[in-house]
């Protein structure tokens, strides 16, 4: 037996342990009814190596959980080993029993030793809203709503959280001026274009933190929340919080909101908004929101620019991502 095969054999010991016990908790008794475990790799398997564990029972019944495998992906990212603990601790001390449909913290295998890093989680059918149509957006702007409404007097959770990305002033500051080194190293040229929008950064920096603050998902992309329209109601589940943060809600919000105009644009700021207020938070009328999520337009156009050299985007790309800080910028400036 090979080096290799052992370990693969002691991966299938151990994620077998690991499902006797998950099934033993969520179905007391039944752990001696397995007949058959099957791992499949997860057709939105993406940067991290994703499976469903399908578990069948004598009498034909099925469980499914998800396996997110920290330890295999495409590339190096930064801080790999915070995003890791950040997204178990979410899942397992803040979203645990929030009711906002998210997937339920099932366990977790953190062996640096053998370089496994697993995070279990029930498993959600549905699709990603970026797969739907925009009437299916318009819902999950208002999960963020009630996201708000239920972490935002919640400080005992977030609060104490020390994983979570802070996006304080340093926070907003340090990626403006890492976006205005990378640029200024690749072209001095567009760098002087970008330097005016740096210079005057600290009215965005200024709105961007003096909102309320709360437990934020930090990439609240379309392809990372998912929608099961076969339940009633139909489940909202975002997924992927390894950047989640304390910060705006409306941070958030800019992810869906972004690239759309009125009327639609106004349609997604209603439901966040109709949704934070039933749970007794105020948010700003349209314009107001329209300004603040201007600014964390800018933030992520000088985001994409601060790591533009690192992830070696193409010259054609900078020069439109500038140019988009430009535009942007004038709006929220």
């Amino acid at each position: 037996m090979t080096t290799t095969d052992h370990l693969r054999r002691s991966d299938d010991e151990l994620l077998r342990s690991c499902i006797d016990g998950i099934v033993e908790e969520q179905f007391p008794g039944k752990s001696c009814l397995i007949e058959a475990v099957q791992r499949n790799r997860s057709r939105f398997s993406s940067f991290y190596a994703s499976d469903v564990i399908t578990v069948r029972f004598a009498g034909g019944d099925e469980y499914k959980i998800f396996l997110k495998d920290f330890g295999s992906f495409d590339h190096p990212k930064d801080s790999m080993d915070q995003r890791r603990d950040r997204e178990v601790a979410v899942y397992r001390d803040l979203l645990a029993n929030s009711g906002l449909g998210t997937a339920s913290y099932l366990g977790a295998v953190l062996d640096e030793g053998r370089g496994r890093f697993w995070l279990l989680l029930e498993f959600v059918e549905g699709l990603p809203v970026s797969h739907l149509e925009f009437d299916d957006w318009v819902p999950a702007a208002a999960w963020l709503g009630r996201m708000y409404g239920n972490f935002r007097d919640r400080r005992d959770l977030w609060g104490n959280c020390d994983l979570l990305v802070q996006h304080d002033a340093s926070y907003f500051d340090s990626t403006a001026q890492a976006a205005l080194e990378s640029v200024t190293g690749f072209s001095p040229e567009l760098g002087r274009r970008l330097e005016p929008i740096v210079r005057r950064y600290a009215g965005a920096v200024k709105t961007m933190i003096s909102q309320p603050p709360t437990l934020v998902h930090g990439t609240y992309r379309p392809a990372q929340i998912i929608i099961d329209k076969a339940r009633q109601p139909q489940r909202i589940c975002p997924v992927d919080f390894e950047k989640a943060a304390v910060g705006a809600s409306l941070y958030d919000l800019t992810f869906i909101a972004d690239g759309f105009e009125t009327p639609r644009l106004h349609q997604l700021f209603d439901s966040y908004r109709a949704e934070a207020e039933r749970c007794g938070v105020r948010v700003p009328d349209n314009a107001e929101m329209t300004y603040v999520v201007d600014c964390f337009r800018l933030h992520r156009i000088v985001n994409w620019l601060a790591v533009s050299i690192a992830r070696k985007y193409e010259a054609k790309v900078i020069h439109k991502l500038v140019g988009m800080a430009e535009e942007v910028g004038a709006l929220a400036l």
